[in-house]
């Protein structure tokens, strides 16, 4: 086999060092820890950098209304597939391909992983301004507006008294030297093109459209509805945190887009300032099923003043008429389809 084919292969399986190491690394300092607070980012988990860390984390931050660091996160599920599927496709590519395709692997890792750093950098900025209104303490700037805590996505930032420091770690690292060994032989390859698997018509253009095209393809697979972390999200409308898991709402755009609601009146509420031909989607838990999102306007709803909704509009969501009509029997109330409760609450 020759050698710029071992080094495209070498490099695409570099990368799944990813599932072995942390690819990146917080830590905040202050004076009364004397061992710094850390946390390790890996592209699947969280990780206490010492024993309790992101419990201490969690505790510190709760007293000036930052979110809660989840176990997981939507991404953790997304960023395995992209490393493996990479990975898989690096060493097909190594195999039976031609040098102008190392550079269409290339190009295609490069967009993910500067897709990555920039929806690390929009968690880190919800995470530090996103701030529960009700938080024990307060810290406002100079000019009087609220102080936001987003820790610095490279290097280092002093936030109140602590010292944070952001880093990326070993698999990141690792993960750019994989990179690096698939463009190296790209150039090699280039300079030993003698022969071609692909005909000399599969031009450099089309191999790139051709992976970008399978990249989009799978990124569109992960669309659609997403599940609401209760005691972590926050309400788009009235941007209260969301934990009541019988009432939650949550709206889909047609490009995916997810905008989460602590209830269906809240919902409703914000759709005077949204373009409802965007929306693709409206959702509502189930009230006999916490947590289970359903299709608002097939839903059935009832208004009870002995069922309390989190916006004071006591209003639950139904899958099945036969149960809403059960729950009116036993609490009171008017029941209603969609269409007449978007009648009702947007008079």
């Amino acid at each position: 086999m020759k050698t710029p084919k071992l080094i495209m292969i070498s490099g695409a399986l570099l990368i799944l060092a990813l599932f072995l190491f942390p690819l990146w690394n917080i830590t905040l300092e202050a004076p009364q820890y004397p061992t710094p607070l850390g946390m390790d980012i890996y592209i699947n988990d969280f990780s206490d950098a010492h024993p309790h860390d992101i419990k201490n984390i969690n505790l510190m931050n709760h007293y000036v209304g930052m979110q809660y660091i989840p176990e997981t996160i939507p991404e953790f599920k997304i960023f395995p597939w992209v490393v493996g599927i990479m990975a898989a496709l690096g060493v097909l590519i190594g195999l039976f391909a031609n040098y102008k395709w190392y550079l269409g692997w290339f190009v295609l890792m490069s967009v993910f992983a500067i897709a990555g750093i920039y929806d690390f950098y929009l968690w880190e900025y919800d995470y530090g301004h996103n701030l529960d209104p009700k938080a024990i303490m307060k810290f406002t700037n100079p000019d009087g507006s609220i102080m936001g805590f987003q820790p610095p996505l490279f290097g280092s930032k002093d936030i109140l008294n602590f010292k944070a420091h952001s880093y990326p770690q070993l698999g990141a690292y690792l993960m750019a030297l994989g990179m690096a060994l698939t463009f190296i032989a790209y150039i090699l390859g280039k300079k030993d093109a003698k022969k071609y698997l692909f005909t000399p018509k599969s031009s450099l253009k089309k191999t790139i459209l051709t992976l970008f095209s399978l990249a989009l393809l799978f990124t569109s697979c992960n669309t659609g509805p997403k599940a609401i972390d209760y005691g972590i999200d926050g309400c788009h409308f009235c941007e209260m945190t969301i934990v009541d898991k019988l009432h939650a709402a949550e709206i889909v755009t047609k490009k995916g887009k997810i905008y989460k609601f602590d209830a269906t009146e809240c919902m409703i509420n914000n759709l005077k300032d949204m373009d409802i031909e965007t929306i693709d989607i409206y959702l509502s838990t189930d009230y006999n099923e916490p947590e289970a999102l359903i299709d608002a306007s097939q839903a059935t709803f009832l208004i009870s003043k002995e069922i309390p909704s989190p916006m004071g509009a006591y209003l639950s969501a139904f899958k099945h008429k036969e149960d809403a009509v059960t729950k009116q029997k036993e609490k009171g109330g008017e029941l209603y389809t969609w269409q007449e409760l978007l009648t009702k609450l947007k008079r």
